[in-house]
């Protein structure tokens, strides 16, 4: 034996594996010869003549009679001192039980299995004694019932026929007698050595796993009205069970059949009800719990493969998981709603017409259709990992389920909801997010789905009927039992349609109230995520570190949200956000320690989807990028930022004859540049003020990646002026607050249109070099040039095409193309600028969710 258990220790996970696969074939054997031997018409037929409750009371005892051999683990894991939540013990038992109960295989099932499950590597001695000491009593309970049987064959007559086999019952009875001699043979390591209390505990158990298996199939020939006595079939089951233990079959089924039809058959029972008590038996105690077990088995094996690789199995299985539930909800609201709409002929579908749809008027027909739409929204739910989507499928689940069955029974319509449900419990724990938002997106995308659904279902009408012109088409108009009939297009349709056109409004605004009410239910109602924006706690963070990122300035406009991820309570990398549309729209890089950039964006990431949003990260460089696509994320270059290399820029030479033109013509003019340092008079404010509210001329300001008019964000940095001759403020530009002798910029920059002449903008842009690069700042930035070199040539990818278009048609300030060509005559170098997006998001929305940012009215959050 000690060599038996060195080579289970050396080939463990082979052998492992090896069973597993065995099992899986078994299991597959075993389908075959159900489908073989199982009649699946002769048991609709049985079933049909039971009432409900007796078909509920068949798989509730027959749960219970698999039950107490659960009560074998239990005193397994006290023999072993394992530890076990009771909640994991049954779960092992049952797959353990069920499955050796139809492919025991001569126990090799039920040995190996039970190894696999409570085997440690430390003690996997000790779990071999254990199994060896325990699993012969499994058989004690059998062996007192056989002796019992052996006196209930010899005293009535009814039992005549079965004492040619009393035999059997004498053998089966010297079991226990066997077993306690063994097992109180203190030398025996692997079949003795077993205390007094866990062999009566044992024996307790398998008399009590008997009497139920027993008592089960008494009870199942009562419920089928046979009038046969406990007395007789005691005798006859136990010497059925024998025999079949005997030849080893599967679930001892064969020849357990034989001998219990044969001793049916002289108790009165003809050889149909002999036939239907043992189907019935086979199918409320071995398959039913089978087919439990086979889906324990699996979870297990699959935890197993799971943790073998990593964990990418099962996120890959709840990937698939979720788009089939998705799918599944979004048929049968199809199904629901084409039942409505086409009574009659939604038969005519193949796969569909098999969920018996239910046929009525129009008012009894409403509901369908309600219930239909809103299993649409129950698959956005579980699309978003909504925790709403648990409550909402318990309630829009039985009420549909009920609802089906009114007009008789819809049998492949109820097991599709029971499935479902099955499936949704599976995923229950990804159904996590608090937070629900019914974007734009997705309401497209679901009235889509509707759409889309109703053009196949026609085309699938279409196709049904054989292509036969005038009625292939007649279910487009309004009828009385349904939304649409066959009448012909003429006078009668017009005379109905505005009585049809306002039910079908209100029918319309009924929907629409439901799916208010359960988004607004979805809804969080505590939601947050960010924080406002808080000067004093920006500020130090931001003095916490050496920052050159210019970007940070744009926080300080107090329009965005501010994300900080902390650690120790000392805040390290800053995202600043603007949530619109269930997006969470970052502007520009991290702001703060590079060395802590992957697992702030790590953290961004994940409290974003986790409050059910989705991100998006705006005008990023090339590092980012690269960094967030390690995360899943697409990108497309969003523009080209142009930097003024302030070392080679000069008045001087041929190349800054071009520059020098433009300082003589501004002085010519009477122009003279000056820079204003904070703090700033209310007046000098006031004159600023006025400038930028004539350059606006009416049009409302743009926020989230450009600085607006604020007063308290205008007097965080100087301000460079361009005055006239008689000292008036022209033109105007406020330094970024986050400037640094690295690289420097300006945000607001606005002039008086009335009075601007000989190119003031750019006599204020060559001034502004010049007074850095005496300040010894080494670059200028620009700023973006968005969709620059963006989707314009034959071999651009399309979404960039796409972001042309859409930012093209959408400018209300200026043209891309143009502002490009403007920064050019600076000479200036590109860097490009890109939008990452998950990969499951889509593009199209996402430009128009970042063109809302950009373009909503400018206020503090």
């Amino acid at each position: 034996m000690q060599r038996i258990i060195s080579i289970f220790k050396k080939y463990k996970n082979v052998l492992k594996g090896i069973l597993f696969v065995s099992i899986l074939i078994l299991v597959l054997i075993e389908f075959s010869h159900m489908r073989k031997t199982v009649s699946f018409s002769a048991v609709k037929d049985i079933l049909s003549h039971l009432s409900v409750l007796q078909i509920f009371s068949l798989f509730i005892f027959g749960i219970l009679a698999v039950s107490p051999m659960m009560l074998y683990d239990y005193i397994l894991t006290k023999e072993l001192g394992k530890k076990i939540s009771i909640f994991k013990l049954i779960e092992n038992s049952w797959t353990i039980n069920s499955l050796n109960n139809l492919i025991g295989f001569a126990g090799l099932v039920d040995v190996g299995l039970r190894y696999s499950y409570f085997s440690d590597e430390e003690q996997e001695g000790k779990t071999m004694q254990g199994i060896s000491k325990v699993m012969p009593y499994f058989m004690s309970g059998l062996s007192l019932l056989s002796f019992v049987s052996l006196l209930l064959l010899f005293s009535h007559d009814k039992n005549n026929t079965l004492k040619t086999y009393s035999f059997v019952l004498v053998l089966a009875s010297l079991i226990l007698p066997v077993l306690l001699f063994l097992s109180t043979r203190k030398r025996l390591d692997y079949f003795g050595n077993l205390s007094k209390k866990k062999i009566l505990a044992l024996i307790g158990t398998s008399l009590l796993d008997w009497l139920f298996v027993s008592g089960f199939f008494f009870y199942v020939g009562k419920v089928l009205g046979y009038n046969v006595s406990f007395v007789n079939i005691l005798p006859l089951y136990c010497i059925s069970i024998c025999i079949g233990i005997v030849s080893m079959i599967p679930g001892s089924l064969g020849s357990f059949d034989l001998i219990m039809i044969g001793g049916l058959l002289h108790l009165s029972l003809n050889h149909n009800e002999a036939a239907s008590w043992l189907l019935l038996f086979r199918i409320f105690y071995y398959f039913i719990p089978f087919f439990i077990g086979l889906i324990l088995f699996i979870k297990s094996m699959a935890g197993q493969i799971n943790d073998k690789f990593l964990g990418l199995p099962g996120k890959f299985l709840n990937i698939i998981s979720r788009g089939i539930l998705h799918f599944m909800a979004n048929f049968f609201g199809f199904f629901l709603m084409a039942s409505a709409i086409l009574p009659d002929e939604i038969h005519n579908i193949p796969f569909i017409g098999k969920m018996d749809p239910i046929r009525g008027q129009l008012l009894f027909q409403f509901p369908s259709f309600l219930l239909g739409s809103l299993f649409f929204l129950l698959g956005r739910l579980i699309k978003r990992h909504s925790t709403f989507a648990k409550p909402f499928c318990i309630v829009l689940c039985p009420i549909s389920l009920i609802y089906i069955n009114l007009g008789g029974y819809s049998v492949f319509g109820s097991l599709y909801i029971l499935v479902f449900l099955m499936l949704l419990y599976t995923e229950r724990k990804s159904l996590n997010r608090k937070s629900f938002f019914y974007s734009l997106e997705d309401r497209i995308k679901d009235i889509g789905y509707i759409v889309s659904s109703f053009i196949v279902t026609i085309f699938l009408l279409y196709v049904s009927r054989g292509n036969t012109g005038g009625n292939s088409l007649g279910f487009l108009l309004f009828h009385h039992n349904g939304f649409l009939s066959r009448t012909s297009i003429g006078t009668h349709f017009f005379n109905g349609f505005f009585n049809h056109f306002l039910h079908l409004f209100a029918y319309l605004l009924i929907i629409a109230f439901f799916y208010i009410a359960v988004e607004s239910m979805a809804k969080d109602r505590h939601f947050s995520f960010g924080e406002k924006f808080e000067k004093s706690r920006y500020k130090a963070f931001l003095e916490s570190f050496d920052n050159t990122n210019l970007n940070a300035s744009l926080a300080f406009l107090g329009d965005k949200l501010i994300y900080y991820y902390t650690e120790g309570n000392k805040d390290l990398v800053a995202f600043q956000f603007a949530l619109e549309d269930g997006k969470a729209v970052v502007m520009g890089d991290p702001i703060g320690r590079n060395e802590y950039f992957n697992k702030a964006v790590s953290s961004f990431i994940e409290d974003a989807e986790a409050k059910n949003l989705i991100p998006l990260f705006y005008e990023i460089s090339q590092d980012m990028t690269l960094l967030l696509h390690n995360y899943g994320y697409d990108f497309m270059k969003f523009g080209e930022t142009a930097k003024v290399d302030l070392n080679k820029f000069d008045l001087t030479g041929k190349a800054g004859r071009k520059f020098r033109a433009i300082t003589n013509r501004g002085e010519n003019s009477g122009y003279s540049f000056k820079v204003e340092f904070p703090s700033f008079s209310n007046d000098f404010l006031d004159e600023l003020k006025n400038i930028s509210d004539s350059w606006l001329s009416g049009r409302q300001e743009k926020g989230f990646s450009l600085g607006y008019f604020d007063r308290d964000y205008l007097s965080l940095a100087p301000i460079a002026c361009v005055l006239d001759s008689s000292g008036k403020i022209q033109a105007f530009a406020n330094f970024l607050v986050c400037n640094n002798d690295n690289e420097s910029s300006i945000d607001l920059m606005r002039y008086d249109p009335k009075t601007e002449r000989n190119g003031i903008m750019d006599y204020l842009f060559v001034q502004i070099f010049l007074y850095m690069k005496e300040n010894n700042i080494r670059y200028f930035d620009l700023g973006m040039a968005p969709l620059s070199n963006v989707g314009q040539y034959d071999h651009s990818f399309l979404n960039e095409k796409l972001a042309f278009l859409v930012y093209s048609f959408t400018s209300r300030f200026y043209s891309f193309g143009g502002l490009r060509k403007y920064k050019e005559k600076f000479a200036p170098a590109w860097e490009a600028r890109y939008l990452s997006y998950p990969k499951d998001s889509n593009l199209l929305f996402d430009l128009l969710t970042i063109y809302k940012i950009d373009n909503r009215q400018v206020k503090k959050v």
